[in-house]
């Protein structure tokens, strides 16, 4: 993997992704996993998850790790600059002007069905996750219960994932044996 070829990736992963890190992910996968072939899937989901568990960006944890299994150090180093300098660039360029054009009919629409898009691919991703996590073990029920935990009672997230992460991992001992 060139260092140019990483960088140019993420450039164009972190240039025309829309919702933030997470609606990064799905598309970082198409490039990952599915174009270059880079790496299998289930590599790629165990990938997602050490970033997820990691303070900081999603995004930027994702490249960081992906760059270094890549590329080694400098495959983190332009993976990082690759996610993190086209949104920095953008964001300095709308906040320039936003205020001028926030109210128009148009920039309200697009943010609107942005909003959708990125709901819709928060969902794919979820449903991926869902779909190879069920099949690898008989979680559905704590997929369940997290999610009503979190959305009925307004559990803390942190408290699921810690409380899910040890169930999962009794269910799978336990199937081991």
């Amino acid at each position: 993997m060139s260092l140019f070829k990483l960088f140019m990736i993420f450039v164009k992963v972190s240039s025309f992704t829309i919702g933030g890190g997470y609606a990064m992910v799905p598309v970082i996968k198409e490039f990952i996993v599915d174009k270059y072939k880079l790496l299998g899937e289930d590599e790629f989901m165990d990938v997602i998850v050490t970033a997820q568990t990691v303070p900081g960006v999603i995004a930027v944890n994702t490249a960081m790790i992906l760059g270094t299994k890549l590329a080694g150090l400098w495959g983190a180093v332009v993976a990082v600059l690759g996610s993190i300098v086209p949104p920095f660039l953008i964001i300095l360029v709308i906040a320039s002007f936003f205020t001028d054009f926030a109210d128009l009919p148009v920039f309200e629409g697009f943010f609107m069905g942005a909003r959708v898009g990125v709901t819709v691919i928060l969902a794919n991703l979820s449903l991926q996750l869902i779909k190879k996590n069920v099949r690898k073990y008989p979680i559905l029920a704590v997929i369940a219960a997290g999610t009503a935990a979190i959305v009925l009672l307004n559990f803390s997230s942190i408290w699921i994932l810690l409380i899910s992460s040890a169930c999962v991992y009794f269910i799978d001992r336990r199937l081991k044996r």
